[in-house]
Formats: C-alpha cells, sequence, structure tokens
C-alpha cells in the first residue's frame, strides 16, 4: 500500500526546476571588469597598507648644501656644452669632477665617486663657435 501512495504522489512532487548558466563578472577593471570599480579598489588597498616609507626631514644646511651641490654642476656643465670652461677639479662632496684639456679634440670630464671610487669618464668633441 505504502508503494501505490508514493506513485501517486510521485506526479504530485515533481515540479518543473528552471536553470540559469553561471558567468562571471571580474570586479577589478585590470581582468575587464567594471572601470568605475578602479578608485574603490585602490582605496580599499590604500587603506589596508601598513608600510610607511621611513622619511627623514633633511636640516637647512644639507639642503643649502644639496642647492649648492646642484648649482656647480649646473654651471660646470654649461660652460663645458659652451666652449666656456676651464680646466681644473672640482670637488662637489660626493663627487671630484675633473675637466680635463689636454686634448685638442676632445674636452675629457673624469668624474669620481667619493664613496665607492667608481670612475666614469665622459669625451666630448670639441665643438668650435
Amino acid at each position: 500500500m505504502r508503494i501505490r501512495f508514493l506513485w501517486l504522489l510521485t506526479p504530485l512532487l515533481s515540479f518543473a526546476v528552471g536553470a540559469t548558466q553561471l558567468s562571471y563578472q571580474p570586479i577589478n577593471p585590470s581582468f575587464g571588469g567594471n572601470p568605475l570599480n578602479g578608485s574603490f579598489l585602490l582605496g580599499k588597498a590604500q587603506s589596508q597598507n601598513d608600510h610607511t616609507a621611513d622619511r627623514t626631514e633633511a636640516s637647512f644646511v644639507e639642503r643649502f648644501q644639496e642647492s649648492l651641490e646642484r648649482n656647480l654642476l649646473y654651471s660646470l656643465t654649461r660652460s663645458i656644452s659652451n666652449g666656456e670652461f676651464t680646466a681644473g677639479t672640482y670637488n662637489t662632496g660626493d663627487y671630484i669632477v675633473e675637466v680635463l684639456d689636454s686634448d685638442p679634440n676632445n674636452i675629457i670630464v673624469r668624474i669620481t665617486d667619493i664613496t665607492t671610487g667608481e670612475i666614469t669618464e665622459i669625451v666630448m668633441p670639441r665643438v668650435e663657435l
């Protein structure tokens, strides 16, 4: 009797089941997601970033020294490129710059890094102005 009862209930219990295809849409715009999500994701990443760069403020004297070195190098570069240089040795603190006028066809600039001892030599042809 129970089996008949189940056969009678089976048509009543079966109903139509609908299914759709699963589709994946990425969130990250780098992988094809909506470009409007970019700023949101960047903000979330930056808020979770615990890394902080070690910033040491340079003192006035250090900034002044760096400014003097930059000005010296700029003026030396300009005078060499204009052909109005004087041969000699210039010490910028971190580098020793030697301008050699021994070759009649070329201007030789030798730069020595004081900390590492590395020497770079630049040979520039003379330009008649």
